[in-house]
């Protein structure tokens, strides 16, 4: 089994894409759906999805995808457990070969559109993440792992005064960062205007994922039951990232009015001559 797995967050064609396949199949995200509890594992060397998220994901290793797109599997009903690997004492995720290099919690994804692989081409599949489990037995059959999970149930919070400000602080926050980054401006611009703050679990979600930090610090997040001290958790990911963009601001000013003062410089001497 290759460390061949990619997850590319969505860019804006992609998020179209996404909400045509999700309008043209509106059955497969409602909460009454039965969710397995058995499903083959896609291992996440990077950064680990959220609930109510979608990407594509890329695979590339061959054994997996003709595991994947077997006659055996119901393509059209195709749950995945996505789980990230632990990382290694060398500080890299290390491809994974037995059940002790995956984290315990892990989330359910539905594959909403799948691109076969071609020749050049990998295999791709459109997801949306449904919802958080625990891991309680892996084993390996192939090249795919299989996971018996225990799904989370739903969290159940009183919308308090506390929460309503983190919830507030929260999209206070994502919109400075929309202003200081202009990476974010594009999609978050829109993605503001859907935001719940209702649903601060979701929230702290949604908020963590846009961040550059590390997997080690989402999975943390992931794994936090408690929504009051993921929106926390999550909050503080955001202040850094505030702080962050600042700081690439300031050094992008200060990097420009050193050229340009050497570029007023040269020209002054070319005049002279």
């Amino acid at each position: 089994m290759s460390k061949e797995t990619i997850v590319i967050p969505p860019d804006s064609e992609t998020q179209e894409s996404v909400s045509e396949s999700a309008s043209e199949e509106k059955s497969i995200v409602l909460a009454r759906d039965v969710l397995p509890e058995t499903l083959p594992v896609i291992p996440l060397y990077d950064r680990p999805m959220f609930p109510k998220m979608m990407g594509p994901l890329i695979i590339d290793n061959a054994e997996m995808q003709k595991a994947l797109l077997s006659e055996d599997t119901d393509t059209s009903s195709l749950y995945l457990g996505l789980i990230m690997t632990r990382q290694a004492k060398d500080g890299l995720h290390h491809v994974a070969l037995d059940s002790e290099d995956f984290h315990t919690v892990g989330v359910t994804a539905k594959a909403i559109k799948i691109i076969p692989p071609s020749p050049g081409m990998p295999l791709q599949i459109l997801v949306q993440v449904l919802k958080r489990f625990n891991v309680t037995e892996i084993s390996s059959q192939g090249p795919v792992f299989q996971v018996r999970v225990q799904y989370w149930p739903e969290t159940e919070f009183d919308t308090n005064e506390e929460l309503k400000a983190y919830s507030v602080a929260i999209v206070d926050s994502i919109r400075e960062l929309v202003q200081l980054n202009p990476l974010f401006k594009e999609g978050l611009g829109l993605l503001l205007e859907k935001i719940n703050v209702n649903d601060p679990g979701s929230l702290a979600d949604f908020s963590a994922s846009m961040t550059t930090a590390d997997g080690a610090e989402l999975q943390k997040i992931l794994e936090t039951d408690s929504i009051r001290n993921r929106i926390e958790k999550a909050l503080i990911l955001l202040k850094r990232e505030i702080e962050i963009s600042k700081l690439k601001v300031k050094i992008t000013k200060r990097i420009e009015e050193r050229l340009s003062k050497q570029q007023r410089n040269f020209f002054l001497k070319e005049q002279l001559k």
